[in-house]
């Protein structure tokens, strides 16, 4: 019996011996593991401390300076904005006014016109009793006094011609008296007069070549073209945004397909980008809009221009309108060339008739009348 407990006591006492062994290379191996376990913690933190600071500094900085860029170039064009309205309320009251203004400019012509026409009446009414009493007392001349009444009066009916046609911007009327002192020449029948009747012809060719229409022509051209620029759209194009990726090899390398993972990912996340111009906003549809209507407006005026006769006022309405539609094409992607053209083209027209510079019958006749007169005299 004390045997057997004697061999069970030398058989427990290894087995402890064992167990004693292996817990002490137990904590030898966690002790060993625990600093490399830190140490892997610290390089993560310090990886993530320096990826932190490089994306604040260059990444965050450089969104913050674009955003307040962003912000100020908008408050400028807000501004721009709301003193582009301001100017179109001012125009759409000066347009409001701009009907009475012409009903009263238009009612000033209309009597102004009926007083002409009563004066002319009266005119004309003296005039046919004048020549009434002048035929009474040619009936009663000689030859030689009713050649020289003839030419003279030749002379008075060219004077009366250049007044009309210079003063009075009427070459109707002009031609019409030219061809009164035409038969007056024609009818003394005088081979010595012919240069005089050659250059009342001549003055009559000049003067039925005015074109006294051409403001109305003008008028046309410009409402033919409000109505395409009303009908016409002006659409900006929207912005893109595209991201080219460099397709990777198939026998590159691995780190090489995973540098072009590594930037996919980054693009769709956070894109630096560097521009040496400087960021300008798109401008709105609102924008656009206003722009164009105020080009419409300035052909409207151009075109009330054009049929008052007002070359100052027309000139200056077609230069405002290019002047908007050069803007705004040179600030956005908007093809107005077309339209350029057509208003340079209508910059071009003269209202006024092209009138020539003087007479040619006036002096002939005047030369023809002296001699007479001085042949009365001796």
């Amino acid at each position: 019996m004390s045997n057997e407990v004697k061999q069970k006591t030398e058989t427990e006492q290894p087995e402890a011996a064992e167990v004693e062994a292996s817990a002490d290379e137990t904590t030898e191996s966690k002790s060993s593991k625990s600093p490399l376990a830190w140490l892997l913690v610290l390089i993560l933190l310090a990886l993530i401390g320096v990826a932190g600071w490089v994306g604040y500094r260059y990444v965050y900085q450089e969104l913050l300076a674009t955003n307040q860029q962003l912000q100020q170039q908008a408050t400028e064009q807000q501004q721009q904005i709301e003193r582009v309205r301001a100017e179109l309320q001012q125009i759409q009251q000066q347009q409001q006014r701009l009907p009475q203004q012409v009903a009263k400019q238009v009612d000033d012509v209309a009597q102004n016109l009926r007083r002409n026409v009563s004066d002319q009446a009266q005119a004309l009414s003296d005039l046919q009793r004048s020549v009434q009493s002048v035929q009474a007392e040619f009936a009663a001349l000689d030859v030689s006094q009713a050649t020289a009444w003839r030419l003279l009066e030749a002379r008075h009916l060219a004077e009366q011609a250049s007044n009309k046609l210079y003063l009075d911007q009427q070459p109707e009327l002009a031609l019409q008296l030219l061809d009164l002192a035409d038969s007056h020449l024609a009818a003394l029948n005088n081979s010595a007069y012919q240069v005089a009747r050659q250059a009342i012809n001549d003055d009559k060719v000049a003067l039925r070549s005015v074109t006294t229409d051409t403001h109305i022509e003008v008028a046309m051209a410009l409402s033919s073209l409000r109505t395409q620029l009303t009908e016409q759209q002006w659409l900006l194009a929207a912005p893109s945004r595209t991201l080219t990726n460099a397709e990777v090899p198939a026998d590159a390398p691995w780190y090489s397909r995973l540098q072009a993972s590594a930037q996919t990912l980054f693009n769709q996340l956070v894109r630096v980008q560097h521009r040496e111009q400087p960021l300008e906003p798109q401008l709105s549809m609102a924008f656009v809009e206003l722009t164009k209507q105020r080009v419409l407006l300035q052909l409207q005026l151009a075109q009330q221009a054009a049929l008052s006769q007002s070359d100052e006022l027309y000139q200056a309405s077609l230069t405002e309108a290019r002047r908007l539609v050069t803007e705004i094409q040179t600030q956005s992607d908007l093809e107005l060339t077309a339209l350029d053209a057509a208003l340079n083209e209508l910059a071009g027209q003269r209202l006024q008739p092209s009138l020539p510079a003087q007479l040619r019958s006036l002096p002939v006749l005047n030369r023809l009348a002296r001699s007479i007169t001085a042949g009365a005299n001796r």
